[in-house]
């Protein structure tokens, strides 16, 4: 027993001078201080200790307070990767609850009638609700400051081609997802026996005024009112009806095929010579006067705030307490979205438990748009995971995976709110607290980014409006496929940032293949749950040209800090 004891006491003893050494000389173990992955770390040292005991360089006393110290080592590296990443794996541990209390509860919610039914979907994405509700708060405020200080910082010169790349980035990208999409839906054709829906929508739209609009919001008449409205065209539907007709006369096929496409029969009888039909013009939309519907303007602030960038930015001296100011603004709204996120696993959890509790069928639903589904998703993998990382390997020469890792909670956040706008302040902090890119790049280039770059969006909307055509029954030709890809470039710009917009504008897209907008009704039941995968893409994308941006933007950045420098010094003088 005693010898047990004393046997043990030099053990500890010794594992006490092995971790003292491993603290003070590292490289005694060949080992980096730098913190690295606990495998890598116990690797090493795993393999010191076989080589030494197969050597018989140390004593069984030895070769146990060894084993001791790397059993230490590799409890300290989880413990830092845990108080590094711990509000990450929240996040996480939330959407996957959220997926299992939705899945557990729905057949139980589906069984229970109204009113009992909405209140407790309505207590249950609660808590999501108060996320949406914190985070918007955040927007204006954040977008206003970014881009004001952002712009102020940087001299004209320097901003033009931060601008310029940031503008071919987005196009290039947007472009690229819409070709990926049309040739995935057209060697794929999820379309090809899917049952067409009747069901009517209530948003009437023309691709003319929808474009009008998106201009007409880039300069807003008042700003107060763009913090909470935005200007839209409202679109009348005219129908003429026409009485009985009869006809007498030999009817030759051209006249038949001239009346069908010119009006839609109630019915048609033809008996020899004789035609009656009864007929109705096809619905006439017309512009109506314009209104302002409820939701902030963010591409009418986005441009405001740029243009006062520039001016205070050539103002020197002049604009320092105004922009001192807005940088503090910007400090103190950064700092609350920091409190904000500890609150977000809760609230993601609720956003993406309530989606799929009041889901009516969902193994049907899935079942029924399955290749739908699969054509999307997969062309936004192939756009988040080959695409965007090879652009960013190919300007930047740096590992796409490490950039990915910095931003992961901005994506996960994007996917439980469904709002690349609503994700913008946690953007922010991540790009610029974790992967360190340059507070003027993503002040200027992600208010812009979240405003008009949707590649999700865009690759949905081209794969949405052909197969919507497939299942009608149409065979498209190349014209019409340059159109649809034209449209859903133009159309994902003007998409807000906000949940499901895509689904709006995807009526235009619908009008270049002459298609009726209630067929945006087929996809509904699914829009929701790819809504946030397009989401996710969307914010990756904004992050990923604002790390390009800021790489191809590193002269100019220095010239600009040496140029604030001299300026300072003369004043000075």
């Amino acid at each position: 027993m005693g010898h047990s004891i004393s046997y043990m006491a030099r053990a500890i003893g010794h594992s006490q001078t092995v971790f003292k050494n491993y603290i003070y000389n590292p490289h005694m173990y060949r080992i980096k201080k730098s913190p690295g992955s606990p495998s890598t770390l116990n690797d090493r040292y795993r393999r010191r200790l076989l080589r030494q005991a197969s050597n018989f360089l140390l004593t069984p006393r030895q070769i146990a307070a060894e084993a001791g110290v790397i059993a230490i080592l590799h409890t300290v590296q989880y413990v830092k990767v845990w108080k590094r990443d711990k509000l990450m794996i929240f996040i996480i541990v939330g959407v996957l609850l959220g997926f299992l209390v939705g899945l557990t509860c729905n057949k139980s919610i589906q069984n229970l009638e109204e009113p009992k039914k909405s209140t407790l979907l309505t207590f249950l994405g609660f808590p999501g609700e108060i996320l949406m509700r914190m985070l918007k708060m955040l927007i204006l405020p954040l977008i206003v400051s970014s881009l004001i200080v952002g712009l102020a910082d940087l001299d004209q010169k320097a901003s033009g081609k931060i601008g310029r790349r940031a503008i071919i980035y987005y196009m290039v990208t947007t472009l690229i997802a819409v070709f990926l999409g049309i040739t995935l839906v057209a060697l794929i054709k999820p379309g090809i026996g899917v049952a067409s829906s009747s069901a009517k929508s209530n948003k009437d739209v023309r691709a003319l005024d929808s474009f009008l609009d998106l201009i007409r919001n880039c300069f807003p008449e008042n700003l107060v009112q763009a913090t909470f409205q935005q200007f839209q065209t409202n679109v009348k539907v005219i129908k003429v009806d026409l009485k009985r007709h009869e006809v007498n006369f030999s009817a030759p096929k051209n006249l038949t095929d001239y009346l069908r496409k010119t009006y839609e029969f109630k019915t048609s009888e033809v008996n020899g010579t004789n035609i009656t039909y009864y007929e109705t013009w096809r619905d006439i939309k017309i512009a109506g006067s314009g209104n302002f519907s409820p939701g902030t303007n963010i591409l009418g602030l986005v441009v405001f705030s740029i243009a006062v960038g520039i001016v205070l930015g050539n103002m020197e001296t002049r604009a320092e307490a105004f922009v001192s100011w807005m940088a503090t603004l910007n400090d103190v709204i950064m700092q609350l979205v920091t409190v904000v996120m500890w609150y977000s696993p809760v609230g993601i959890c609720s956003l993406v438990a309530v989606k799929f509790s009041e889901m009516n069928n969902i193994s049907g639903t899935f079942e029924s748009l399955g290749m739908y589904m699969a054509t999307v998703i997969v062309g936004l993998v192939i756009h988040s995971f080959f695409i965007l990382p090879t652009i960013y390997l190919m300007v930047t020469r740096e590992n796409p995976l490490t950039f990915v890792k910095g931003v992961l909670q901005a994506l996960i956040t994007a996917f439980g709110t469904s709002s690349s706008s609503a994700t913008l302040p946690v953007t922010f902090k991540c790009l610029e607290e974790n992967n360190k890119i340059d507070k003027r790049i993503t002040r200027f280039v992600l208010p812009v980014g979240a405003t008009v770059n949707m590649d999700g969006t865009a690759l949905y909307e081209a794969v949405a409006a052909i197969f919507i055509a497939q299942a009608a029954g149409l065979e498209l030709s190349i014209g019409q496929y340059i159109a649809v890809s034209v449209t859903a470039t133009l159309a994902s710009i003007g998409a807000a940032g906000i949940p499901q917009a895509g689904l709006v504008t995807m009526m235009v897209v619908l009008q270049t293949l002459g298609l009726p907008e209630d067929s945006v009704t087929l996809i509904f039941a699914v829009d929701w749950f790819l809504d946030r995968l397009r989401t996710t893409v969307n914010v990756l994308g904004d992050a990923f040209g604002a790390g390009i941006v800021a790489h191809l933007s590193r002269a100019d950045l220095s010239e600009s800090t040496e140029a604030t420098y001299q300026s300072d010094r003369s004043v000075a003088v």
